[in-house]
């Protein structure tokens, strides 16, 4: 995670929760199929002079931003080919500022924001998701109300209004996540991080181990699956909403 914003605790929430069922598995060789006009805006962290994690003290070893990017074109392709819209924070090695990567998701109409990373520990081939919320309760956290008669949001604020869409939303994606890398876990965390806070949509970041791999380049093929679990958590996230995010 960005050191502007410290990367999400592995934290464990006060009150036990028990595992979602995954969605019935497509039959072989099918791909599930979307929704008409999703927007998925896909946030690959850090660009530019902030590396985010690294794989190896030498400068050749596998570096966060450049594997997250990586993942995040891949992702691109296989939602496209699902009739997915897709919005990129970045496209490139360059550093884009959170408050600039909030402008390019709330200028986006309905959709669903997700922040991509790579940690520098865990548990290799597994993948935790996380909506904003406080670590140890998942209670929403505080924040300072609008003086009477104010219509604009404060960035700061965005996420307000979506603390509990982005928990569903959360819980859906960890579950599919579960089932396409195993040993990851099925309950998804809370992290108090901005790059959440200021998007004014249902938004997750998804932490994959671990830069650290002695093959990195094996984390890109998990591309594929991430796509194909978004894809199935959005489909059931839309389903009781009647299509609307």
């Amino acid at each position: 995670m960005p050191p502007q914003a410290p990367g999400p605790p592995a934290a464990t929430p006060s009150t036990p929760q028990q595992p979602l069922t995954p969605l019935p598995a497509p039959p072989p060789g099918e791909h599930p199929a979307a929704t008409p006009a999703v927007t998925v805006i896909l946030d690959p962290a850090h660009g530019g002079p902030d590396s985010g994690a690294h794989g190896a003290p030498s400068e050749e070893g596998a570096v966060e931003k450049d594997l997250v990017l990586a993942i995040a074109l891949s992702m691109r392709r296989e939602l496209e080919r699902q009739g997915v819209r897709v919005v990129l924070t970045r496209q490139n090695d360059t550093a884009v500022s959170i408050n600039d990567r909030a402008a390019v998701a709330n200028g986006v109409g309905a959709g669903f924001f997700v922040s991509l990373h790579v940690g520098s520990t865990g548990e290799a081939n597994t993948a935790e998701t996380y909506s904003f919320g406080t670590p140890q309760g998942g209670a929403p956290p505080a924040f300072t109300p609008r003086p009477p008669g104010t219509e604009a949001v404060r960035w700061d604020d965005a996420q307000t209004g979506y603390v509990v869409a982005s928990r569903r939303l959360a819980e859906l994606v960890q579950v599919e996540l579960a089932q396409k890398l195993p040993r990851s876990a099925d309950v998804p965390q809370f992290a108090e991080v901005r790059q959440l806070r200021v998007v004014a949509h249902p938004a997750v970041a998804i932490e994959l181990s671990r830069v650290a791999e002695e093959n990195p380049g094996a984390l890109e093929k998990t591309a594929a699956p991430l796509a194909a679990a978004l894809v199935r958590a959005i489909t059931a996230y839309r389903q009781p909403l009647q299509g609307k995010p």
